[in-house]
């Protein structure tokens, strides 16, 4: 079961309405979290002040235009287009919800839970910090066994996900692997996760897997539908995918909107009075994610009524050249292969190559500093890192959204 925990909205606004405005060159503020949206009694909270969670965040956003970069990639819909803030940043939002106590990360380790007390989300069948449940299950075919639709299928990350296409099949059994937490590897995993089940939602009840599901043929028409909807509520979808399941009610609700929603429909999906007071964390858990963004970003959050709303004051600064770091870290925990030769890692030398060729696509200074919390420097920032993406599949001749079937 997933790490649930119910907390309070009010002492979150406390937060939101008493952080001093900043510099723009400075990382201050407090984002609230572990919350139900109108119905709570307590919570935690990251201050952000001092900057010791930023090169989480950025790691976490790094995986999230990865997630992005792979859903664009996904040929049966191409051009499908979504919110890039909510998506790119849905990774970071689910640590922050499916996470215990990520408040206590410290910069200084590799380990996005290094506390004794965090251990249990890497139990047997946990997941890791973003409690990936079914890490280990083939999404399409339902068996244990890789089939083509697992994640330790996408050559990308199989070659660090801690176990083998030999022993795939009895991995659910085991302990969740401690690659999965590490701050520049974890969170790559959800990234391709997501997209897994993006992909699994439209193959299953086709061809060999071609079972009835009760999501079908609406989740077909939405994704076509989404292909000309700007900022769609593709990750509102997924995140229901991810976190009921399936077979629940919310995916075919989603569906069903989707399929002919205009850009009114998304108004009405995206506001917080959908599950406003509303006990249910399923229904929460998508909106649990626009409400933590939605703090990090400065955009207005409802206090005590969906219509009664502050606007934070957070800024949450990038350093180009740590981002570039970081980039370097995180590539280097992936591997490319032409799908016979066996698998090797990104090198620091071509992570940080392509992460320049992007700084330069973008007329982006290496000495610049972007505020996360700001709307046309967090647009450059998810723009630098999708091209350098880019870049390194051109490097390598590789698309990340690569599967494969064997141990390469």
């Amino acid at each position: 079961m997933r790490y649930k925990l119910a907390l309070s909205l009010s002492t979150a606004v406390l937060f939101l309405t008493t952080t001093a405005a900043a510099s723009a060159q400075t990382t201050t503020g407090t984002i609230g979290f572990h919350l139900l949206l109108g119905d709570g009694s307590a919570e935690e909270t990251l201050t952000l002040n001092g900057g010791n969670y930023t090169d989480l965040i950025m790691s976490n956003m790094i995986a999230g235009v990865m997630y992005g970069h792979l859903v664009q990639e996904y040929a049966a819909v191409p051009g499908i287009q979504f919110n890039k803030d909510y998506l790119y940043g849905s990774i970071m939002a689910q640590l922050l919800q499916e996470n215990i106590a990520t408040e206590d990360y410290e910069s200084s380790s590799s380990l996005i839970d290094p506390s004794s007390d965090q251990q249990a989300v890497m139990d047997e069948g946990q997941g890791g910090p973003y409690q990936i449940n079914n890490y280990a299950v083939d999404l399409v075919a339902g068996s244990y066994a890789p089939a083509g639709h697992s994640l330790i299928n996408y050559i990308a990350v199989q070659k660090n996900i801690g176990y083998t296409m030999a022993n795939a099949a009895t991995q659910y059994s085991k302990v969740t692997p401690p690659s999965f937490n590490n701050k520049y590897y974890g969170p790559m995993l959800p990234a391709f996760f997501h997209y897994n089940d993006m992909v699994a939602l439209n193959v299953t009840g086709k061809g060999q897997y071609g079972w009835t599901t009760p999501w079908e043929p609406e989740y077909d028409e939405a994704l076509a539908n989404f292909v000309t909807l700007p900022n769609s509520f593709l990750d509102v979808i997924l995140n229901a995918a991810y976190n009921q399941g399936y077979y629940g009610t919310l995916v075919p609700q989603y569906s069903t909107e989707g399929a002919t929603a205009t850009e009114s429909t998304v108004a009405s999906v995206n506001s917080y009075s959908s599950v406003w007071g509303n006990s249910n964390t399923y229904a929460q858990y998508p909106y649990q994610v626009h409400y933590y963004l939605d703090q990090m970003y400065d955009n207005p959050v409802p206090t005590t009524s969906p219509s009664t709303v502050v606007t934070p004051t957070n800024h949450i600064i990038f350093s180009v050249g740590t981002l570039e770091g970081v980039f370097s870290d995180v590539f280097q925990t992936l591997a490319h292969s032409n799908g016979t030769s066996a698998a090797q890692f990104f090198t620091a030398a071509q992570a940080q190559t392509a992460f320049n060729s992007a700084l330069s696509q973008h007329g982006v200074s290496s000495s610049a500093s972007l505020d996360l919390s700001n709307a046309s420097n967090r647009a450059t920032i998810f723009a630098v890192i999708d091209s350098a993406i880019g870049n390194l599949e051109s490097t390598v001749g590789m698309k990340f959204n690569a599967t494969t079937t064997s141990q390469l």
